[in-house]
């Protein structure tokens, strides 16, 4: 029986809402788990680490996977690992290691779908496939909120055990759909040919000429010296996952905090809560995107000067929190703080794509989100939980929130380089008219920056087009200002 792609597109839009819900169950009932599973706050801090760890690890690697292997095969192996280490998580162990194992084996088992969600719409997805990523990387934190507000609802009703088992139900179901009715023509990009979606495909000659062999001219070494030479992109990335770690951390210890340091009942936190993480970040990367468009798109120097306005609007909002015991003062200062972080992101996007040449594009691309993995998303609870063991809730919380200001100062750092870069002075109307004559485009780029080769070489999530959907109109493309450079000169 065959199945449209907009049917299959709504499956994996499913499944990728489910496997993000553990993601928000555990910070909605960490008493409960804390308490449950006998462990410290340290530990459950290296246990919020441990999904990270095994995405981080997959990605080296996963997208290669796909090249070799049958895509639908990998994916159902995929939904069978995590189900299986959701349904082991809950059970009690007299030691604290199959825990983090079988968290560990759940970001593993995750990472092949989130690479590979992506490349099968740009590959099947017709001329929805845009608006298609858009939906399916924005109901990642849609997920974590429904996991969360599920988790608060049954931990205060039942055990916090029942809410990874409903997730295990749903998520069988998918699988159950995925395996019985999705074909493999259908799924495999390997198999895919022209359809009457009119949709470029990508066969296996085109693979092996254009993901396999596209960096044989160059070593791994030198494109790294580089890369890392080029001081914008590198604070830029320092900044996102400075942003990326307290974003983390936030969203997985603040609702401990908030019962015990700001005294709220924890029905109160639940609620609150789950207002702020989803509607801050939202807000503000819609708001952030559509300023920069107001001001002319992702001009880099005007847009530098913006997100180190952001920044220090972070800062400021995050400096009180450690300080202050009244709890709706506190979520409105963690309200402002995500939505700044928001609205960073789009503007510092579109500088991290534009700072680089074009054959820097797809490595720039790869090492940010690695960089993002080890230094962001990663460390955050481990860190968090750490400083609380070994000090108190205080003292992280403080650690957490001023690590912003090391952000700003990085930010800062930017525009010192920035600054130094246009000594030439060169005229950005001008640069922006050549741009628009030469119809060059970052996104459009299909050597450098073909979603397909970008994340099945690579391992990348392409996160830049849910945040940023229209980038590819506003952003300044490098190798036309060096000639614009060259022509003043």
């Amino acid at each position: 029986m065959e199945i449209k792609p907009k049917w299959i597109f709504c499956l994996l839009l499913s499944t990728n809402i489910i496997i993000n819900l553990d993601q928000g169950i555990i910070p909605a009932a960490i008493q409960q788990i804390e308490e449950s599973l006998e462990l410290t706050s340290e530990q459950l801090g290296y246990l919020g680490s441990q999904v990270y760890a095994g995405v981080t690890l997959v990605c080296l690697f996963g997208g290669k996977l796909f090249l070799h292997f049958n895509s639908k095969m990998i994916v159902m192996f995929s939904y069978i690992g995590m189900i299986s280490s959701l349904t082991l998580f809950p059970l009690n162990y007299g030691s604290s290691w199959p825990f983090y194992i079988f968290r560990f084996l759940t970001g593993c088992s995750k990472a092949p779908m989130m690479i590979y969600f992506p490349v099968w719409v740009d590959n099947f997805g017709g001329e929805s496939k845009t608006i298609w990523i858009t939906i399916l990387q924005g109901v990642i934190p849609l997920g974590i909120f429904v996991g969360y507000s599920l988790s608060s609802v049954i931990s205060s009703l039942w055990q916090w055990q029942a809410a990874f088992y409903i997730q295990v139900i749903m998520l069988t179901v998918c699988a159950t759909f995925f395996i019985i009715f999705v074909r493999n023509k259908d799924f495999d990009i390997k198999k895919c040919t022209k359809s009457k979606l009119g949709t470029k495909s990508i066969n296996e000659e085109h693979q092996s000429s254009s993901l396999l062999a596209q960096n044989t001219k160059r070593s791994y070494c030198s494109t790294m010296i580089e890369l890392y030479s080029i001081k914008l992109w590198l604070c830029c990335t320092i900044v996102i996952s400075i942003l990326y770690f307290i974003v983390t951390g936030i969203q997985f210890w603040m609702t401990d905090y908030m019962i015990h340091e700001m005294h709220q009942d924890k029905q109160t936190v639940n609620i609150v809560f789950a207002i702020v993480s989803i509607t801050a970040p939202v807000f503000g990367c819609i708001t952030g995107g559509l300023i920069a468009q107001q001001l002319g798109g992702y001009q880099r120097t005007k847009s530098l000067y913006v997100c180190v306005l952001y920044c220090s609007l972070c800062c400021i909002s995050a400096a009180p929190v450690p300080f202050t015991e009244t709890f709706w003062f506190g979520a409105l200062c963690l309200w402002l703080l995500l939505f700044f972080g928001g609205a960073i992101v789009p503007p510092l996007m579109g500088i991290m794509l534009s700072s680089v040449p074009k054959h820097l594009k797809a490595f720039a691309n790869s090492s940010t989100t690695m960089f993002q993995n080890l230094f962001g998303f990663l460390p955050a609870p481990s860190i968090y939980g750490f400083l609380m063991e070994r000090y108190n809730s205080q003292v992280a919380v403080f650690a957490l929130m001023y690590y912003s200001f090391v952000g700003l100062l990085v930010m800062l750092l930017a525009v010192y380089f920035r600054r130094q870069q246009n000594n030439k002075k060169v005229g950005f109307e001008e640069v922006f008219a050549q741009q628009d004559d030469s119809k060059s485009s970052v996104l459009h780029d299909e050597e450098n920056f073909n979603l397909t080769v970008r994340v099945l070489q690579y391992g990348d999530a392409p996160l830049v087009t849910s945040l940023t959907p229209h980038i590819d109109d506003q952003i300044l493309n490098y190798d036309d200002q060096e000639l614009v450079n060259q022509k003043e000169i």
